[in-house]
């Protein structure tokens, strides 16, 4: 899904901004710019320095209030993670084709590595939660999974440390033949993994890429990504691809 005209929104009031790791923020802002799950906004919080905006997925949206989650990679989420209630943000969006939640049916899996998980909130609470598993993924102590349990979703944890859940990767405990649709976000190789346990079960796959990108709006073309019908845009035609397309190992 996409939205018809995105916005820009000049000065957006920072409501809260909370901490949840040592490097992943959840910023919520007041809005009417509203969203769908897997679409994005590009952030910025700052004059000059870095010159471009950040891309940041949609975790939640009420009717006047948008919730980004995010980790601190570089320079600009450094800055956002700056940002105190009341403090000032630039908004452009919704951006993208998320989720085609019309396709999800039947037994659903959601499988995340890391902040892949971000944009999860926003698709879950769109899902019958009874048909709804997660299988996320971190490397250590484990985020954002609280709320998706609010959701009475089944959540599954792997730590690559042990530390919560079971130990290893997410794909190790993810088994697509139980399941009727699968969506999945998080390091590329992770999805590439859970795209060809998919394409050999025969189960539909959805996968939200992440990608540098310049614009956010498919002009830059900074953001390129091979599929089988030739290269797309993850701004413009994505983030969210039918995973069967991608090209994943190009």
């Amino acid at each position: 899904m996409t939205s018809s005209s995105p916005a820009y929104v000049e000065g957006a009031t920072v409501l809260s901004q909370e901490r949840l790791t040592e490097d992943v923020y959840r910023l919520t802002v007041a809005t009417t710019t509203g969203g769908t799950p897997g679409q994005f906004y590009m952030l910025r919080a700052w004059e000059r320095e870095p010159l471009l905006a950040r891309p940041i997925s949609v975790h939640n949206v009420e009717e006047d209030i948008v919730s980004f989650l995010y980790q601190v990679r570089g320079r600009g989420t450094e800055l956002l993670a700056r940002l105190e209630q009341g403090g000032k943000v630039a908004l452009s969006g919704p951006l993208g084709h998320g989720f085609r939640t019309e396709g999800l049916r039947g037994r659903i899996a959601i499988v995340t590595g890391g902040i892949g998980i971000a944009p999860m909130f926003c698709l879950a609470r769109t899902l019958p939660p009874g048909d709804v598993t997660v299988i996320a993924g971190f490397r250590s102590h484990p985020y954002a999974v609280a709320q998706l349990v609010d959701l009475s979703v089944d959540v599954r944890v792997t730590t690559e440390d042990g530390c919560n859940g079971t130990r290893g990767f997410c794909t190790a405990i993810f088994d697509p033949h139980v399941y009727d649709t699968v969506v999945t976000c998080g390091p590329m190789p992770m999805m590439a993994r859970v795209a060809h346990l998919c394409a050999e079960a025969g189960v539909p796959c959805q996968a939200s890429l992440e990608a540098h990108m310049a614009c956010g709006v498919g002009a830059c073309l900074v953001c390129s990504c091979p599929t089988v019908l030739g290269n797309k845009l993850v701004c413009a035609d994505g983030p969210v691809f039918d995973a069967a397309e991608v090209i994943w190992h190009a």
